[in-house]
């Protein structure tokens, strides 16, 4: 076991021995001889080729000892070396080549982890050194640039030869490897230089800097570029050959004698200024152009730092072609450029400004203003990422308060180019081209709006930001009159047509299948809005048709209901002869042409054969004749006697009003006309004007604050009778009995235990005024003033402990008409006013703080609302919970409204989120609870785990209420709740991924377009 103990690594020793106690356990087994030796384990069985050592066999392979450098195999039978292989696994037996790749000093080119095996085998490659080829054909597969100067008409015989014999092919401290003792005096005796060098004694290690050590075309192996004067003459700079150190004169004296022209005129290069010729240039010869002593790349970074690591390089920058953009002396451009930089990009890169629009910078020249000029932090050498780069410059296009997603996410190539483009705008393609790679959709539809059919997406929407929802430059009112300038014109403008949505509630602004890019066809557009107008059982044949634009324009008209002609008549005459005879006949003779067909025939539909109107006077119905005679020649049609006595022959209950009664004076004057058709009319009682609009035609209508609501929805005849009445008003009832007639719940409140007098006698203009007044709720005055004209300020202190309460709202506390709490406290009290604790809540009285809190909220209401309080601490509170304004949800001391709210819930939502009402004035379809006034019904008032505090998820609690969609909605076997997942987002699939919870432009409440938003094919 002599040979085992020669083992050279710990972990080979240990390996042996572990080995070695197995062999022996495996040969007691087998009977197999002790002696065998582990450490010499018989590859050579499987890997013959290893079997006969030879003088260059490596020296563990012919000593069969493989576990040296190789860990058995085991059942996967994979090469495992020890130490991981490589340089580490080599430098256990060669240990002069331990130190790692990067140590200092001049390294031979392999760094990787078997750099070692690049050159050498490690087996047995039959050469020496284990060299896998012969030394000149190893060193030449990877030194290309050698074998080219071997291939020269001069070749450096010792080049020619064996590379070993001048440079160490392992890592050394001097630059190029040289072997030591190998400088060129070896084979070149010293004392034979001077003959050639013209008297002159070089030193040996100057050789190379005018020599190629390899080969050259020159004889003398001279590089390829030498100093004339060097080639012709030595004296022209020496001045003593037996001191070649001492010049003729003086750098760069001694250089301008020749070189006249530099450092020249302009911008100075700081050596060339400086006259420090030898810092660039060799003074004999070199292998580069204009004897630099250096390639460019590695000599101008001697002084110029390089760009930061990790940094992207200009490419002529990287390649060290520093001379292609600078002047290596001087320059009449600043950097030494040898161009205007205008010039000089643009001699590499001047297809990138070709185009029918160029960027500014990129055509005048100004690259630097994007790019750096050597590296820069970004890829393409840009200064900085897009889109910092172009708000650099660009910073007013993401100013507005709806910004396009590519604008905002920074994606500005991917619609722009940077330098030039065939299209306007710098766009990588067309619009339309470039738009509809996205928005897909718009491009569908089978009639395109013209700006989207041309590719001029622009002309109605910016492409980056704009105040306007989806991007528009402006109102789309004044977007579309734009184009369509006339199609407004008319005192009378159709409602869709105008303000801030116009037009889109009718077209399609991209495209529709229909045409004039209607949204729906023909008149199921105008039933969107319009209630149906076919539904008699006589319909007018245009509107059977449904081309409501044969009597109507849909924009804008000088006639009321938008008609296309200037009356009925004239739009009548149209397609019916009024000079017929027949039909003329049927009027009395009458000229039709002075009649106004619409005040007896219903335009649209009606239940009477002839279009008569709902509501027709019975004379017209039976004989004309009651109340006229035949035309004259004129065409007149006459009547048998004037009103109102005409009138009166048939309403004679009119005839005598009773003593004392008020009468109308349009009655009391005979003027019957004034308010009523004498032939048909839509409305009740033949009136000229629906409702009480009537009225108002002599009655100018009050422009206070506040309006009762008969008074302004026009229903003067709910509270007033049209002829004659015993009250000074014409009122139907006298007193409080014509106020209660709506007004149930103050009928209810009078009625209970504590009741307020003026309101259960009936005397309610003691407080209120009947139409319009400055103070809410129809106030005579004030109500702090109301109140104090009837009781004492002073007495009033004595059942409020003290508090100043005559300058407050009483009605904060009391219901102002009658209730069964004493004091007349409104229904829902805050226990601490009903109980009278009001210090629970307030402080005593001072004189500059009458009322003042003995805590600030939030904390005084949690100290009995705790629940409330750990709503405010969930993970999305309600705003004013958080705030401490409990008082904008609640009143502090009683209400008529449960949870003492001080109005109905829509009241109170709406006050903050305002927004949900425009929303909705807009909308096709409204969320019931919306419209109610219920938001409670889907939100919890303070506070929840979720945005929007929904009482539970949009799946269970949408389903609550619409049973019936919980599955195959909106058709058989559609997904609709988790886990299904919305193909746009890739979030969970829930009824809010199609519907609006609030408010939605379409019918459902629909959020989305159609199917195709999400099913493109």
């Amino acid at each position: 076991m002599e040979e085992e103990g020669s083992l050279r690594t710990p972990g080979a020793r240990r390996l042996a021995g572990v080995l070695a106690a197995a062999a022996l356990l495996a040969a007691a087994a087998c009977s197999r001889p002790a002696e065998q030796e582990l450490a010499r384990v018989p590859c050579a069985k499987c890997h013959p080729a290893y079997a006969q050592a030879t003088s260059t066999t490596h020296a563990p392979v012919r000593d069969k000892r493989c576990l040296w450098c190789h860990r058995p195999h085991g059942s996967a039978n994979a090469l495992i070396l020890h130490e991981g292989g490589g340089r580490a696994l080599c430098a256990i037996c060669h240990k002069a080549f331990a130190a790692p790749a990067d140590a200092a000093g001049e390294r031979h080119g392999f760094r990787g982890a078997d750099e070692c095996l690049a050159c050498h085998d490690p087996h047995d490659s039959k050469r020496r050194a284990l060299l896998r080829k012969e030394t000149l054909d190893l060193c030449l597969g990877c030194h290309t640039d050698v074998g080219q100067r071997l291939g020269q008409p001069h070749a450096h015989a010792a080049a020619s030869r064996d590379c070993l014999g001048c440079h160490d092919p392992h890592p050394s401290s001097s630059p190029g490897l040289p072997k030591k003792g190998a400088d060129c005096a070896a084979c070149h005796a010293a004392g034979g230089l001077p003959a050639l060098h013209k008297g002159f004694s070089p030193p040996p290690a100057s050789c190379t800097s005018c020599h190629d050590p390899h080969g050259a075309a020159a004889k003398g192996l001279l590089r390829d570029r030498v100093h004339p004067p060097f080639a012709e003459e030595c004296g022209t700079c020496h001045a003593d050959p037996k001191r070649p150190s001492v010049l003729a004169e003086k750098v760069p004296a001694l250089c301008t004698g020749c070189h006249d022209d530099v450092p020249g005129k302009g911008h100075l290069h700081p050596p060339a200024e400086a006259g420090e010729c030898l810092t660039c240039h060799a003074p004999h010869a070199s292998a580069r152009k204009g004897l630099l002593v250096a390639p460019p790349s590695e000599l101008c970074r001697t002084c110029h730092e390089a760009p930061p690591a990790g940094h992207a390089l200009h490419p002529p920058y990287a390649q060290g072609d520093c001379l292609d953009c600078h002047k290596p002396h001087a320059s009449a451009q600043a950097k030494l450029l040898v161009d205007p930089p205008e010039k000089l990009c643009l001699g590499c890169h001047g297809e990138l400004v070709e185009g029918r629009s160029t960027h500014p910078p990129a055509a005048g020249g100004e690259c630097l203003a994007c790019h750096g000029a050597h590296g820069a932090p970004e890829a393409k050498v840009l200064r900085k990422a897009v889109p910092a780069l172009c708000l650099d410059c660009h910073d007013g296009l993401l100013r507005g308060k709806v910004s396009h997603p590519p604008a905002a996410d920074g994606g500005c190539i991917g619609c722009h180019r940077p330098h030039a483009s065939a299209q306007l705008f710098l766009l990588q393609n067309g619009q339309r081209e470039l738009c509809g790679a996205c928005h897909d959709g718009i491009l569908r539809a089978k009639n395109l709006h013209g700006p989207v059919k041309d590719g001029r997406c622009s002309a109605c929407h910016d492409p980056h930001s704009a105040d306007s929802p989806n991007l528009l430059r402006s109102t789309t009112e004044a977007l579309c009159t734009k184009c369509h300038a006339g199609i407004l014109q008319g005192a009378n403008v159709h409602k869709p047509a105008s303000g801030p949505g116009a037009c889109l509630g009718c077209h399609d602004p991209h495209g529709s299948d229909g045409a004039k890019l209607l949204r729906r066809p023909g008149a199921d557009l105008c039933y969107g809005c319009h209630d149906r107008k076919d539904s008699g059982s006589t319909v007018h044949p245009p509107v059977e048709a449904g081309e409501c634009t044969t009597c109507h324009t849909p924009h804008a008209s000088a006639a009321a209901g938008l008609l296309r002609a200037a009356s009925a008549s004239r739009l009548c005459g149209d397609c019916h002869d009024l000079a017929d005879k027949a039909l003329r006949g049927k009027h009395l003779g009458a000229d039709l042409t002075r009649v106004e067909c619409t005040s007896c025939h219903e335009p649209h539909s009606a239940e009477a054969k002839s279009l008569l109107l709902k509501r027709v006077h019975p004379p017209v119905a039976e004989d004309c004749t009651s109340c006229h005679a035949a035309s004259g020649p004129d065409g007149r049609v006459k009547l048998v006697a004037a009103p109102p006595e005409l009138c009166l022959t048939c309403h004679d209950a009119l005839v005598a009003p009773k003593q004392g009664a008020k009468v109308h004076p349009p009655f009391e004057a005979g003027e019957c006309l004034t308010c009523h058709r004498p032939h048909a009319s839509r409305e009740e009682a033949l009136l000229v004007k629906p409702g009480s609009g009537l009225c108002l035609d002599c009655h100018e209508p009050g422009k206070d604050e506040w309006t009762h609501k008969p008074y302004e929805n026009r229903l003067c005849r709910d509270c007033h009778v049209p002829h004659f009445a015993k009250g000074s008003a014409l009122t139907r009832e006298q007193g409080g009995a014509l106020c209660l007639t709506c007004h149930e719940a103050i009928g209810q409140a009078v009625q209970k235990k504590h009741a307020h007098p003026p309101a259960a006698d009936g005397e309610c203009t003691t407080c209120h005024v009947p139409h319009t007044g400055k103070n809410p709720k129809g106030l005579a005055s004030p109500a702090q003033e109301l109140c104090v004209s009837c009781h004492d300020p002073a007495e009033l202190q004595k059942p409020h402990k003290g508090y100043p309460v005559a300058a407050r709202h009483c009605v904060t506390c009391h219901d102002p008409h009658g209730s069964d709490n004493g004091g007349m406290l409104k229904t829902y009290a805050h226990p601490p006013v009903a109980e009278g604790a009001c210090d629970t809540c307030h402080a005593a009285p001072l004189p500059d703080k009458p009322f003042g809190l003995a805590e600030a909220p939030p904390a005084l209401c949690f100290n009995c609302h705790d629940r409330i309080q750990k709503a405010a601490a969930a993970a999305h509170p309600h705003p004013p919970v958080v705030q401490g304004k409990c008082l904008v949800c609640h009143v502090p001391h009683a209400s008529s409204a449960p949870k003492l709210l001080p109005a109905d819930q829509s009241g109170i939502c709406l006050t903050c989120h305002a927004a949900l009402r425009a929303d909705a004035e807009k909308a096709a379809s409204r969320h019931r609870p919306v419209v109610e006034g219920r938001c409670s019904v889907c939100h919890t008032p303070h506070g929840g785990e979720t945005k929007g505090f929904p009482r539970s998820a949009p799946e269970i609690l949408c389903t609550g209420c619409h049973s019936d969609k919980r599955a195959n909605h909106p058709v058989a076997g559609h997904p609709s709740v988790p886990p299904a997942k919305d193909p746009r987002t890739g979030a969970p699939l829930n009824c809010l991924s199609c519907h609006a919870p609030h408010s939605a432009p379409r019918r459902a409440l629909l959020a989305i377009r159609d199917c195709t938003d999400c099913h493109r094919k």
